[in-house]
């Protein structure tokens, strides 16, 4: 594979009066990472548009190694040397990974199709990206993060030198995540050139060689990867990462939620699954309490048994709600409780996402729009209209499908879902993870707005920042235990001291 450096110089595009790029300049080296950060409009996907050859620019050009390039579709990019992987695959469920690898490039001998030396080119592809699956197994079967790696070997099928990726991680768990990133910094040590699209802040300092940024189609900054959070904040939406948080209230009201030395204990043990083993924690009415502490300290875990979803069983010691004992344990007990939960995978477990913006919205509020046991369209249509503008949905259309809505969009179905029902207590895990910065403030000036009304809630993040602007006190998590509390703005450094568990009894 040859060394190249991909340059695009004074890019500009205009889509009728929207001026979506203006004179962008950016470019990526051999072997680096280069990530490029915006919020939704930005601009990325129309300039990576532009690299990909799906969009002819206006003006600017585009240079490989010194020489001038001129894409007049997708297949002048890939001849080039440029693949794209978009956020939304092009693979075919029904086809085996060997037939997505060669799809529209079969391999035939006398005019059959030759499935064995497809199998066996495709498993050498395979290697070669470093994805370790059996070529024959169909991708149905296939993990998001298998889908993804398969993706990638098929992009450097084509001897891909340059490698876009856009939002890669957005539908990944921690743990695909993680394979994904071995297998992006591989292909950087191999030489390829990659531009990594994301809204996720976190992933800039594990990946990353450069970062840019992109505000209004124009770029606003490259920085090191070790930037400051706050510095990426600011140049992402042009003001101090502080002005994300909405002031803290001083109306706290009576306890919601009270733990005292509470365990959970399943009947099926699940692998890999920290159970909650001695929980202390309370919280109030118009309070936002924090849940810290490195993966695998039970943080997931605490908020999914107490709503009764994953795993079956029963809690022993102390669990009140509302200053009444509470057997919680199952979604029934939990709904009936008034507690509402947001889970970590609003793709997997919090939409469905081939239904629409109304199906999934009155979902935990069916009762409400069935006053005679069949669905009221115009009571449906009522709640729904009401739910897009209380939550500032985008399109406002209630027959739009959720799978074609942004990331935060899509979030903000998933809070209206489970807000319709009126909970007093709110179980969040993970509530930004994936959406870009202008939406995580307009959540967390939700969240504030509803703890003013008495909500209470229960937050789970591995965003130190976001923990420490948000939550009126943050609890840190080790092995399943609530170790230590702290009350608002902490630092980082005591927070992450105390979770990795510095101090503890061996």
């Amino acid at each position: 594979m040859t060394a190249c450096h991909l340059e695009l110089l004074g890019i500009r595009k205009r889509f009728g009066g929207v001026h979506a790029l203006k004179g962008v300049d950016f470019d990526v080296a051999a072997g680096e990472v280069h990530v490029l950060l915006g919020e939704n409009g930005a601009g990325k996907s129309t300039l990576m548009g532009v690299l990909s050859g799906a969009v002819r620019p206006d003006a600017g050009v585009i240079k490989l190694d010194g020489n001038p390039l001129n894409f007049a579709s997708p297949h002048d990019a890939h001849a080039a040397g440029i693949a794209m992987i978009p956020q939304e695959l092009d693979l075919v469920p029904g086809l085996d990974i060997a037939g997505n690898l060669f799809l529209g490039n079969e391999m035939t001998r006398w005019g059959v199709l030759a499935g064995a030396a497809m199998r066996r080119k495709a498993q050498d592809l395979l290697a070669h990206a470093g994805v370790s699956l059996d070529a024959s197994l169909p991708v149905s079967s296939l993990r998001m993060g298998e889908r993804q790696l398969v993706a990638i070997a098929k992009a450097l099928s084509a001897n891909a030198r340059i490698l876009i990726m856009d939002e890669p991680t957005a539908a990944l768990s921690a743990v695909e995540a993680d394979h994904l990133f071995s297998v992006v910094k591989e292909l950087s040590e191999r030489g390829v050139g990659i531009v990594y699209i994301s809204h996720r802040l976190e992933e800039v300092t594990r990946i990353a060689h450069r970062v840019t940024v992109m505000r209004d189609g124009a770029v606003v900054g490259t920085t090191a990867p070790d930037a400051p959070q706050a510095t990426l904040v600011q140049l992402l939406v042009g003001r101090p990462f502080s002005d994300l948080f909405p002031p803290r209230s001083e109306k706290i009201g009576a306890p919601i939620l009270r733990l005292e030395h509470a365990a959970f204990e399943s009947n099926i043990p699940r692998v890999g699954w920290q159970v909650p083993r001695d929980v202390s924690l309370t919280v109030h009415e118009g309070e936002i309490v924090g849940l810290a502490g490195i993966m695998g300290a039970g943080r997931t875990e605490l908020l999914s048994t107490l709503y009764g979803f994953g795993t079956s069983g029963h809690w022993r010691g102390l669990v009140e709600v509302r200053g009444r004992p509470t057997a919680l344990g199952h979604i029934k007990a939990a709904r009936q409780a008034g507690i509402a939960y947001v889970t970590d995978d609003r793709r997997g477990t919090g939409l469905i996402l081939n239904h629409t913006v109304a199906q999934n919205t009155v979902m935990s509020t069916l009762k409400r729009v069935t006053p005679f046991g069949l669905v009221s369209r115009a009571l449906e249509r009522r709640e729904v209209i009401s739910a897009l503008e209380d939550y500032d949905v985008r399109p406002r259309r209630p027959e739009a499908k959720v799978v074609n809505l942004s990331g935060g969009n899509q979030q903000k179905v998933v809070f209206a879902k489970e807000l319709m029902s009126d909970p007093g207590l709110l179980l969040l895990d993970e509530p930004t993870r994936g959406v870009d910065v202008g939406a995580k403030a307009e959540i967390y000036r939700r969240l504030r707005s509803l703890a003013e009304q008495g909500l209470g809630v229960l937050v789970a993040s591995s965003e130190l920042p976001e923990l420490i602007g948000l939550c009126d006190k943050i609890i840190v998590m080790h092995a399943g235990q609530t170790i230590q509390e702290f009350g608002p703005n902490p630092s980082e450094e005591a927070i992450r001291r105390v979770s990795e568990g510095e101090g503890l009894a061996a």
